[in-house]
């Protein structure tokens, strides 16, 4: 696995720089010349955009050990947002390294390139991958309700990553297609007669049981997954220290007054910074946008909850058709929702919707990096039944985090606090 994750970074860089080269070459088809001022400029900058963009790509997962697991839509949609972000770094870069000669033309070719290319590299490694790693051999374990919901989720999954065995729950299970043990003490049994090689704990196990059956499987040289409640999410958190000489787990408050005030100055150095060329991407939206509806609104806002549970108004570029919750009230859009439009659809995947939150950035009302901000009907909902979820308001709104990077449409709001915490 490591050796495929190395390969794959290393790919990714000589990829990225063979882009900027074709792109270069094509201009010298066109111009009769590389102009040496033009490709020095670019040189200078090589060393920065290496660097930007080893840490894109690992923001944005593509050197996690589930990557190479990844379905082919949410290896699309992180190529292209990864990249979109890479072109406004690389834009950023040449202007603040002083770099004038790095023809902006070239930069957009050569992302293009790049974007074909990496997706080509992209095909042969999950090629590969599928010829040399085995789909993990799943037990999960946990209470009825909770494991068989998981079960369902995994049922989905048509990667062929994952084959799920069997089901052990407390409790006398439903009908399912999969074998279904009751009693946690029987996982000795199952792990005999099952033979994963992975085992994902549920939430809700009461904890002597959940360490019983964990040593179990950790002796038996099983990989252990645990879904964690938010008690646990905090102690992953936590750092060990010695505390009047007992070993105590520490804690920290949310950021202090002075780390607000750099986090702010951040969030608006790097709203300008992006302004300009995302002004011109929003602009060619809006023309797609207009050529496709042209009586229909380019932007639309709505009320959202961020830190404290303050409403503010957010701004998207428009996705769905005309007063697409007319007949429903509010709901959530899906993967194959009817209601996005053609260039809708391209601007989800690509976020470029998101680019208007620009604006909510430099107002203060939201930050680049933090939970998402949902709507106030939705908030009371998930407020209710879900425990812990006002702790992501805590801190502002973000245009992306966690969640979102690693969540998708069939994530569940429960998984994606958790994500966000």
């Amino acid at each position: 696995m490591k050796r495929i994750l190395a390969l794959k970074a290393v790919g990714d860089i000589l990829l990225i720089h063979v882009g900027y080269l074709i792109a270069f070459y094509i201009q010298f088809l066109l111009k009769g010349e590389i102009d040496a001022h033009n490709l020095s400029a670019y040189l200078n900058v090589a060393p920065w955009l290496t660097v930007a963009a080893i840490v894109v790509f690992y923001g944005y997962g593509f050197y996690h050990s589930s990557s190479v697991r990844q379905q082919w839509d949410e290896i699309l949609s992180a190529t292209i947002c990864a990249l979109a972000l890479l072109f406004l770094i690389t834009f950023s870069l040449s202007y603040m390294l002083y770099q004038f000669g790095f023809p902006r033309r070239t930069i957009a070719i050569a992302t293009f390139i790049q974007f074909l290319l990496i997706l080509g590299w992209r095909a042969l490694i999950v090629r590969w991958s599928k010829k040399y790693i085995e789909p993990i051999k799943l037990l999960i374990v946990g209470p009825a309700e909770r494991a068989l919901e998981r079960a369902g989720h995994f049922a989905k999954d048509e990667s062929g990553n994952y084959q799920v065995l069997a089901i052990l729950v407390d409790r006398n299970g439903e009908d399912f297609a999969l074998p279904v043990y009751e009693s946690y003490e029987k996982l000795p049994q199952v792990l005999d007669e099952v033979r994963p090689n992975s085992i994902l704990f549920c939430s809700d196990i009461p904890y002597q049981a959940r360490m019983e059956m964990m040593m179990e499987g950790i002796s038996r040289g099983v990989d252990i997954f645990i879904v964690p409640d938010l008690y646990e999410i905090m102690i992953a958190k936590s750092r060990l220290e010695q505390f009047n000489s007992v070993p105590t787990f520490r804690l920290t408050g949310l950021a202090n007054g002075r780390d607000q005030l750099w986090k702010r100055a951040m969030d608006i150095g790097l709203a300008v910074v992006c302004g300009i060329p995302a002004a011109v991407v929003i602009l060619l939206a809006a023309i797609a946008l207009k050529i496709e509806s042209p009586r229909a609104p380019v932007f639309y806002s709505q009320e959202r909850v961020s830190r404290h549970g303050r409403i503010f108004r957010l701004y998207k570029l428009r996705t769905m058709i005309p007063d697409a919750e007319k007949n429903t009230g509010p709901v959530l859009a899906g993967k194959d929702d009817q209601r996005i439009t053609p260039v809708g659809r391209i601007l989800r995947l690509t976020r470029i919707d998101e680019l208007p939150q620009l604006w909510n950035v430099l107002k203060g009302e939201m930050s680049f990096i933090g939970p998402r901000a949902e709507r106030p009907f939705f908030v009371e909902q998930y407020s209710k039944n879900i425990p812990g979820y006002d702790y992501r308001h805590f801190i502002n709104s973000g245009i992306t985090g966690l969640a979102q990077v690693e969540g998708n449409y069939s994530t569940s709001a429960e998984d994606k606090l958790r994500f966000d915490l």
